[in-house]
């Protein structure tokens, strides 16, 4: 698990950082997101929660019955979410149980999670793990996803806000998702600098759940936006989504308004 040391490779230069072209393309994402975009996101994802997750850890009839739905939220592709639904067709849902029930702290138990699901790629089960563990309990539990901090390439936006990989290796799944966690809660100093990082967002109790979640999805979406979008012909561009709906989709929350489908 652990990574030699080195500064974060997410920006992937071209002409250097010096370049018009690309200053342009970035100004014109970061004018795609404003305070109001976070907050609209925040909202959708507490009004999953409470339609989709809340109550999930004692009622195992409705975690099988909405299974198909939940794996949807987790992952940011149809074809993953099939690959979730599949590997759980014979409807035994009881690592999902103790991953939500068990007295053991967190971090072992989305370990454990991962290791049972041997059978699914890590990343994935990585991102079952915890996005069941965060949409079913925002408060206490964070999101790892490959857009988050991927340890097989270095790469994320976690490790882009922090300036390197440095506090994000680990030798275990335990730990890293515990650095995560620590390095998730340091990047929302950054966020304060933004001016997406509102009263309106962090203020309202049933948002402020999702908060970090909601910037962070829309801090990945500025950069993939940015660092691949310029290079791209204009007849192209036309046909990306929008920088709101780019981090809805990591969010696994459907589009709004009209926009191009979900990522096969």
């Amino acid at each position: 698990m652990a990574l030699p040391q080195r500064q974060s490779h997410i920006l992937k230069h071209k002409t250097g950082p010096d370049d018009p072209e690309l200053h342009k393309a970035l100004e014109d994402s970061l004018s795609q997101v404003a305070p109001e975009d976070v907050s609209a996101i925040a909202d959708e994802l507490a009004e999953r929660h409470a339609r989709l997750f809340s109550g999930l850890e004692t009622d195992s009839a409705r975690l099988a019955s909405s299974f198909a739905d939940i794996a949807a939220a987790v992952t940011h592709t149809r074809a993953n979410a099939s690959l979730i639904t599949n590997y759980f067709a014979q409807g035994d849902y009881s690592s999902l149980g103790q991953l939500l029930q068990d007295g053991a702290p967190a971090p072992v138990r989305v370990a454990a999670f991962v290791e049972q699901l041997n059978a699914l790629d890590t990343r994935l089960a990585l991102e079952l793990a915890t996005g069941f563990l965060h949409n079913t309990f925002p408060n206490a539990h964070w999101l790892w996803t490959r857009w988050l901090w991927d340890p097989t390439t270095g790469t994320g936006i976690l490790p882009l806000l922090a300036g390197s990989t440095h506090n994000l290796l680990a030798d275990n799944l335990a730990d890293g998702y515990v650095r995560v966690g620590a390095v998730t809660a340091m990047s929302m100093k950054f966020a304060e600098g933004t001016g997406l990082w509102t009263e309106a967002l962090t203020g309202n109790e049933r948002r402020a759940q999702f908060a970090n979640s909601a910037f962070l999805a829309c801090a990945y979406a500025v950069y993939m936006y940015g660092s691949t979008s310029w290079r791209l012909s204009r007849d192209f561009n036309e046909l990306l989504p929008s920088l709101p709906n780019m981090a809805r989709r990591l969010l696994g929350l459907p589009k709004v308004n009209s926009d191009t489908p979900m990522v096969e």
